[in-house]
């Protein structure tokens, strides 16, 4: 029963990315029928990224009180309404206010990492969290592809795909889905107004012991690299002239290599543990970060992406399975919402940084500030007392 639940889990969060990513090869084109400022194609991340923001510790509650099942449902359903108002279109505000549904809806992935902590044993949890990590290799994969496909056809059919692909998932864990958190493990204290506040919910978790410090890091990581990222197509067309053929081959091998690391995670959780693994791995990004941009040619990019793809994908599950023994299973929701909040908030401040760097400093100051980051991210884990993580 449980690994049913965990194949659905995974088939549900694999429509969730597609479905995500379908937009990214067309959205601007779509954006560009009402503005031609690119301001306003990054303000499609900006508000997804706030709403998201603001309702996922909220959504967490919500499972942790009702069940993690209606709350997946609900947040799924939500995208689909989302994807499907981004089709219609007509103007610029209606392009925003489906962003804004989605984002307030995102709760996807967190209910279903929350759903995987609880059908997890605590030994298992890094291994099976690694299913979040192979859904968006396979995803970043076919979701883009499957855009660009559309595209050729219509630049308004990938967002009415996407909502299929919704659609599909809510009949999916509507017909076959069990709930995960019993009746009797839930929480019972009724919502206040003080829970739709995201920053009370985080300063609940950060001041659990141990917690603050494993959040703090994965912060830190997640503010480097969604920076990183967010400036590595300009720099690579800036330094080697690069093709888009030759992006979206390192797109590819990305998720592939995501793929592919994820079956190793368990055996070395094994063998090293989930900390030490983190702090190998963190270090491996600095590494990652600083041969970017000291590479001489091009084709060493991807090994050194082969590189930065195993590590990072090293570094979600191990962190995730590490937070996730600090709570009960009746907070598991409140945790995941957290976290979700607080990917979001350095999705809008990594890039707003990278960027700033990036024009004002030099080009490759994303990645040697980065790498600064990373290390200390490490630093900041190896002084977490491992012995309170069980």
């Amino acid at each position: 029963m449980k690994s049913k639940a965990l194949g659905l889990i995974f088939v549900i969060m694999l429509m969730d990315i597609v479905g995500l990513s379908i937009l990214w090869p067309v959205a601007p084109y779509i954006v560009r029928r009402y503005s031609d400022d690119a301001l306003m194609v990054t303000m499609l991340s900006v508000i997804y990224a706030a709403a998201q923001f603001f309702a996922a510790p909220v959504l967490g509650k919500l499972g942790d009180r009702y069940g993690r099942r209606p709350v997946l449902l609900a947040s799924v359903l939500g995208s689909a309404i989302g994807y499907v108002i981004f089709g219609i279109g007509g103007a610029l505000w209606v392009l925003f206010l489906a962003r804004l549904i989605d984002g307030i809806s995102g709760g996807n992935l967190s209910t279903a990492s929350a759903y995987i902590a609880d059908v997890s044993k605590p030994e298992e949890r890094a291994k099976n969290f690694t299913l979040i990590g192979v859904a968006w290799g396979v995803g970043l994969i076919l979701g883009p592809a499957l855009g660009a496909t559309l595209g050729q056809i219509s630049v308004d059919a990938p967002a009415f795909m996407a909502a299929a692909l919704s659609l599909f998932s809510v009949l999916l864990g509507f017909i076959m889905l069990p709930e995960s958190l019993p009746r009797e493990m839930r929480e019972t204290t009724p919502l206040c107004l003080s829970d739709l506040n995201p920053f009370i919910s985080i300063g609940q978790m950060a001041h659990k012991p141990g917690l603050g410090g494993l959040l703090l890091v994965l912060c830190l990581f997640n503010f480097a690299y969604n920076g990183i990222n967010s400036t590595e197509t300009l720099f690579l067309i800036e330094k080697f002239s690069t093709q888009p053929w030759q992006v979206g081959a390192l797109l590819v091998l990305a998720g592939i290599t995501v793929a592919i690391a994820q079956r190793l995670v368990q055996r070395l959780v094994k063998r090293y543990g989930e900390q030490g693994i983190a702090i190998v791995c963190l270090n491996g990004q600095a590494l990652g970060a600083v041969a970017t941009f000291l590479a001489p040619i091009l084709w060493l990019i991807y090994p050194i992406t082969a590189l930065r793809t195993i590590t990072s994908s090293f570094i979600f599950p191990t962190l995730g399975a590490l937070m996730t023994s600090h709570v009960s299973p009746r907070e598991q929701g409140t945790l995941m919402g957290v976290t979700t909040a607080l990917g979001s908030l350095t999705s809008i401040l990594g890039p707003l940084w990278a960027g700033a760097v990036y024009d004002h400093v030099l080009p490759s100051a994303p990645y040697w500030t980065g790498a600064a980051v990373f290390v200390f991210a490490s630093l900041m884990l190896a002084r977490v007392n491992a012995s309170a993580m069980r």
